[in-house]
């Protein structure tokens, strides 16, 4: 297609990218290449609308319990959803899963009031695991319509949350595998999300892990610090030495999956006590590593580069528009960590009926985020 053929047809996307390319001082050639390079993102399904009218949103009074599988990550083209039911119906001829219960009596917290669309602009950023049907890393982002700080908040990949498409309770990555002829993996997993925290989520990004390693190694990797030799065989973690390294994607990704590290103190390798809580750490601090990163562009050349590569690892969802993309990505470069409010999910430990090892919340989202945000 020309440029000429592209103004023509796609005016929209053409304007937006002409007035960035003067605002950045770029030619029309690199403005042009930016649309082209936006056109290259993968798409994925997103009307949480639609979707949300097709499931059925009230909480019956007494439901059963359908058992979680295990979430480890499986090799690329193995992967196969679950079939939830036939597990239950496995499960039922040793343990008794279907002894009704009340949900909210069971999870009060899980079920808290709406909060206005209007006060947030809100982002869901979900990294998967190897393969690509289930997330490993869940972030929500918030930003004030009124102004104020962003806030960033690591939503466990194991909260037991209400799943309307299951009709009981489920870990929150379940959502990705979607809802069969209702909801794609993006919408439900928005679903789950929305349902918990009272927040509907506005746009929705994904990364796995490849993509994950090709983002950091565009942007010019990030630093790891260590106390000692670390090491995750789970992972592929190995840092063999003291100190602050630079890390390309591949120790990247490793860093911020390590669940089970050891270090070498006194010539002996120890486990070091760590949570998904420490591994949430981690990645908000990459991200932020990897915004400091994205604002220090050198070149016209190198800005088309880059966003090339992230644009061949990032799927976004279908309402995201050419300008909402780069107006966004724009404005948060060079974010810093002191510039974002935070808070961690209130949990506890719970065993379900079958022995799965899942997180209950606490305390009403919104109570927390009101430590860091007046709803008013």
């Amino acid at each position: 297609m020309s440029i000429l053929e592209f103004i023509v047809l796609k005016p929209v996307k053409a304007g937006v990218a002409a007035v960035l390319g003067i605002v950045l001082g770029f030619s029309a050639f690199y403005a042009f290449q930016l649309s082209q390079t936006f056109n290259e993102v993968a798409v994925e399904e997103f009307d949480i609308e639609r979707a949300r009218g097709a499931l059925s949103g009230e909480t019956p009074s007494e439901v059963t319990f359908v058992e979680p599988d295990n979430f480890e990550p499986l090799p690329p083209g193995v992967y196969q959803a679950p079939d939830l039911d036939a597990e239950a119906e496995a499960l039922a001829e040793i343990f008794d899963l279907y002894e009704p219960f009340d949900p909210v009596e069971f999870s009060p917290y899980s079920f808290p009031s709406p909060v206005p669309d209007d006060v947030f602009d809100a982002y869901l950023m979900i990294g998967t695991d190897l393969s690509g049907y289930r997330a490993d890393a869940v972030i929500l982002g918030l930003q004030p319509t009124a102004g104020g700080n962003p806030i960033m908040v690591s939503l466990p990949r194991d909260l037991y949350v209400w799943n309307v498409c299951k009709g009981t309770f489920t870990r929150l990555n379940a959502g990705l595998g979607g809802c069969s002829g209702v909801a794609s993996g993006p919408e439900m997993m928005a679903i789950l999300v929305q349902d918990f925290t009272g927040i509907k989520v506005d746009h929705l990004a994904i990364v796995d892990f490849k993509g994950f390693e090709a983002v950091v190694d565009a942007l010019g990797g990030t630093t790891v610090c260590v106390s000692y030799p670390t090491r995750d065989v789970a992972s592929e973690l190995n840092i063999e030495e003291a100190g602050c390294h630079a890390a390309d994607g591949e120790m990247t990704l490793a860093w911020v999956r390590s669940r089970k590290a050891e270090h070498l103190i006194d010539g002996e390798w120890k486990l070091v006590g760590g949570s998904d809580f420490t591994r949430q750490a981690r990645q908000r601090d990459v991200l932020f590593q990897l915004a400091g990163k994205a604002a220090a562009f050198p070149s016209p050349g190198a800005l088309t580069e880059r966003l090339q590569a992230v644009a061949r690892s990032v799927r976004l969802d279908s309402g995201w528009t050419f300008g909402q993309a780069l107006s966004t990505a724009w404005r948060y470069r060079g974010i810093s960590k002191s510039s974002v409010s935070s808070f961690v999910i209130s949990v506890r430990n719970y065993r379900t009926p079958a022995g799965a090892a899942v997180l209950l919340p606490t305390r009403y989202f919104r109570d927390q985020l009101e430590s860091v945000y007046a709803l008013g």
